[in-house]
């Protein structure tokens, strides 16, 4: 005999378990804010919200005790829900920070009120402030730190754009207060990228981004380089004398740590020349010492790259429409391109060059060649004439031949150097003179170094065939905000380079989180899709535009034939019957053309009705047969459930 319990039993434990729910959902939540507080997931395919092992080193080595204080007007946050996540976003980054700074780091949350000491303090600490009503009050959402010694750095205002490069911007200030003195690099350019009060330069970004860290000062070669360096940067070395040439050889046989800007055509400079009036730039090298050490340059080639080839604006057509074409001198390096086994650039997403040049190492010199940059296999070498002076993207598009080759734009070179000067240093009777001016004048000159034939060591020097990739214009767009400048990469040119100078300058904690800049995310799959298009269609459009023009121009000759008096010629019946017949061949040849072109968009317009059918109609379709399936499931397992027997 089976007993059934009563219904009031059921539902007395209904109400009860009703009634723990609230309970026991309150008890979890605070238990697991506790405990799990520190654990985090990071389910975003480039962990951009994962700490990087770099500001995981700078907080361990912090020395310093630093204060920061995070300005946050609830004004202005609350009158902007996005800012509001952001604020919240940087509070709980701030707080890890100071978890795993072991104290050192001290975080004050600061919300200043229109008219307050603490507005009167923020403004005093160089933060900027952003209007957040009609009556001029202004709000604040910043940081400011400290350390003991009085040093002072600040991030004006967090705003949306610089999100992806958050945690560098933080970790680069803990950096700097933690580590007041920085490293030595000194500069030596042809180009203006400092600063220039009288002629009105501003500096290039990526200069002025390198003062932010290291100790970078503008030096000549007047006299041999300071040995307190710790860096020396040459960029486009032009009108040298055969002195400074020795000068910066014995800073490399003595183990200096050097890092070489060349181009064979530098696009920056020939834009200051055409202000000037001036010829195209013609290039820069440093022969004599390169072919001494077994590096091979060549001043007169760029690279042309089919596969990172940039798109550009070539002119208009003969229909009055812009074309827009690859230019195979202008490069965006992606992927493979860039190389993932080394410091300086694994973690790089994309680097822009722009008519850079090639390098290689000659046969035989025992020297050891590792690429950080380099070009697809669908590449070929471009003689610099093709560049210069006019340009025409589509020409070279059609003339291109892949040479199917890796060419190398940027790398380290590693061995034991010869000196290019086996004689010693190089006489020189102008600086000689002045020397001994100088001298009587009781004046202090610096003493030469004892001559070193060969490298002492293993000498370590990064080269990089191209100038463009440091101008503002390959990497960095301005974008005004709230009437202040805020700079917003779209490319890692800048990135490698500091990446490079902390590498050698032996700091090196930074370089695992700047490549975190770059949040754009590109569609790689329809870039493909237009190369192949261009591939297949470019060069038979431009014959028919070469083949429609020629018969213009007949049909113009033939229309408008006029004697030496001005008066136009009776045409004979053949005249006539070719007028019709070219004009029957521009109209054809024009549809043709128009079929070629929008052959050039087929696929990817193909792409996009899918992706539109896909996202509209088959997602929800989909959603719909899960939600069906389920219920007939859930009323399968009802209809199975066994109802008990009768009582008895």
């Amino acid at each position: 005999m089976v007993k059934v319990r009563k219904s009031g039993y059921y539902r007395k434990l209904g109400i009860i378990a009703l009634c723990l729910t609230p309970v026991f959902f309150l008890a979890i939540h605070v238990l697991s804010t506790e405990m799990l507080r520190r654990v985090t997931v990071d389910l975003t395919e480039e962990k951009l919200f994962t700490l990087s092992d770099g500001t995981k080193r700078v907080l361990e080595n912090m020395r310093e005790p630093i204060t920061l204080r995070l300005f946050m007007s609830d004004e202005l946050l609350n009158s902007s829900p996005n800012l509001k996540d952001y604020g919240r976003q940087i509070t709980e980054l701030l707080d890890r920070y100071v978890e795993l700074s072991s104290g050192r780091i001290k975080l004050q949350i600061i919300k200043p009120e229109p008219f307050s000491p603490e507005e009167d303090r923020a403004v005093g600490l160089g933060l900027q402030g952003i209007p957040i009503s009609q009556a001029g009050n202004l709000g604040y959402f910043g940081l400011a730190g400290t350390n003991t010694t009085d040093d002072s750095d600040t991030i004006p205002f967090f705003t949306r754009q610089r999100e992806p490069f958050l945690e560098y911007d933080l970790s680069r200030m803990i950096q700097n207060l933690a580590n007041p003195k920085k490293k030595k690099v000194g500069f030596i350019s042809s180009l203006p990228i400092d600063s220039d009060p009288m002629k009105r330069y501003r500096p290039w970004e990526v200069l002025k981004q390198l003062k932010e860290v290291f100790d970078v000062t503008k030096i000549t070669l007047e006299n041999p380089v300071p040995e307190d360096l710790d860096l020396l940067l040459i960029v486009h070395p032009r009108e040298m004398d055969d002195v400074d040439r020795y000068y910066i050889d014995q800073h490399i046989m003595r183990g200096g740590k050097t890092i070489i800007f060349v181009d064979p055509y530098s696009e920056i400079a020939t834009q200051g020349n055409r202000m000037k009036r001036q010829p195209p730039d013609d290039g820069s090298d440093l022969p004599k010492l390169f072919q001494s050490y077994g590096i091979s340059y060549n001043k007169g080639t760029v690279l042309g790259d089919r596969s990172g080839a940039q798109r550009v604006n070539a002119g208009r057509d003969t229909f009055g429409r812009p074309i827009i074409t690859d230019f195979i001198s202008w490069i965006a390096l992606r992927e493979n391109r860039i190389n993932r086994n080394d410091v300086v650039s694994s973690q790089l997403e994309q680097i822009t060059v722009a008519s850079s040049g090639i390098l290689s190492v000659m046969p035989n010199s025992g020297l050891k060649m590792t690429p950080l940059l380099s070009s697809s296999k669908e590449a070929m070498q471009i003689g610099v004439g093709s560049v210069k002076k006019d340009p025409q993207p589509a020409k070279l598009l059609k003339n291109f031949k892949s040479e199917n080759k890796n060419f190398v734009i940027a790398a380290r070179f590693t061995g034991l150097l010869k000196s290019a000067f086996f004689k010693g240093k190089p006489r020189d009777k102008i600086r000689e003179e002045i020397r001994e001016a100088q001298i009587k004048k009781g004046e202090d000159v610096a003493e030469d170094l004892p001559h070193l034939a060969k490298s002492q060591g293993e000498s370590n020097i990064l080269i990089v065939a191209d100038t463009d990739i440091l101008a503002d214009s390959s990497w960095v767009r301005q974008q005004n905000f709230f009437g202040r400048q805020m700079t917003v990469p779209f490319a890692d040119n800048a990135d490698f380079l500091f990446n490079a100078v902390d590498t050698y300058t032996g700091s090196a904690d930074l370089i695992g989180l700047r490549s975190r800049g770059v949040s754009g995310r590109p569609f790689h799959k329809v870039q493909e899709m237009k190369r192949r298009a261009e591939l297949q269609y470019r060069a038979k459009e431009q014959g028919l535009i070469e083949k429609l023009n020629g018969i213009e121009n007949n049909l113009k000759k033939l229309q408008t034939k006029e004697t030496e008096a001005g008066t136009t010629i009776i045409l004979t019946k053949d005249q006539r019957a070719a007028i019709d017949k070219f004009r029957r061949d521009s109209i054809s040849i024009r549809k043709e053309l128009r079929a070629v072109q929008r052959a050039l968009r087929e696929d990817i317009d193909r792409l996009e009705s899918w992706l539109k059918v896909i996202n509209i109609a088959l997602v929800p379709f989909l959603v719909v047969i899960f939600a069906i399936v389920l219920g007939v499931v859930r009323r399968d397992r009802s209809l199975r459930t066994v109802s008990p027997g009768p009582t008895s």
